[in-house]
């Protein structure tokens, strides 16, 4: 059964399958042999149909894409800008092959458990003396280190003047560092 291209745009907003697999049966060949003429292999030519097929449904649940009788050559034009971006993709950035990656399944990050277990004390440590600071330290330290607000907004919302503050942050941070060592001291 053939569908018009206003029946097939309807379906794919009702995501009906029945149009769905009539998409796949009558295009997939098409983007495939697109992908395969142009340097693609199987496994590329697969991608690609899912990939073009994923972004005819959102062209048209998004409305792009309008109804005008075209629906094969604005499906093809899909395929072929997809393949020439992947082409161009992997042009600039060569894949490099697993083979010739180095395998190492040991953690990277540290040395030894060791160290593992040290920063782990560290943080937590950092994080209780955090949790014994006074206002507005903990204020401006919670803001300014974990929630990224930058000094001059901090400034605004708490009445500092900026350089009043910059020495503030200063002092804090002191605080902190020797509350830090005075727990980890008690480990």
């Amino acid at each position: 059964m053939e569908y018009t291209s206003a029946q097939i745009t309807e379906g794919l907003k009702k995501q009906d399958p029945i149009i769905v697999r009539y998409l796949y049966r009558k295009h997939a060949g098409m983007i495939a042999g697109h992908v395969r003429k142009n340097s693609g292999s199987e496994e590329d030519a697969a991608e690609m149909v899912q990939i073009t097929m994923l972004q005819l449904w959102t062209a048209v649940q998004e409305g792009r894409y309008k109804e005008e009788g075209k629906l094969d050559r604005y499906i093809f034009q899909l395929a072929a800008n997809n393949w020439r971006c992947e082409l161009r993709r992997r042009r600039n950035r060569p894949a490099s092959s697993l083979d010739a990656l180095p395998i190492d399944p040991a953690d990277q990050g540290y040395d030894s458990i060791e160290s593992a277990v040290v920063k782990d004390q560290y943080l937590n440590a950092v994080h209780e003396a955090l949790g014994k600071m006074d206002s507005p330290c903990d204020d401006i330290i919670r803001m300014y280190h974990l929630e990224d607000v930058s000094l001059q907004d901090i400034s605004k919302k708490m009445n500092y003047d900026y350089n009043n503050l910059r020495k503030r942050i200063f002092d804090c941070r002191k605080k902190l560092k020797k509350l830090t060592e005075d727990i980890l001291g008690k480990l």
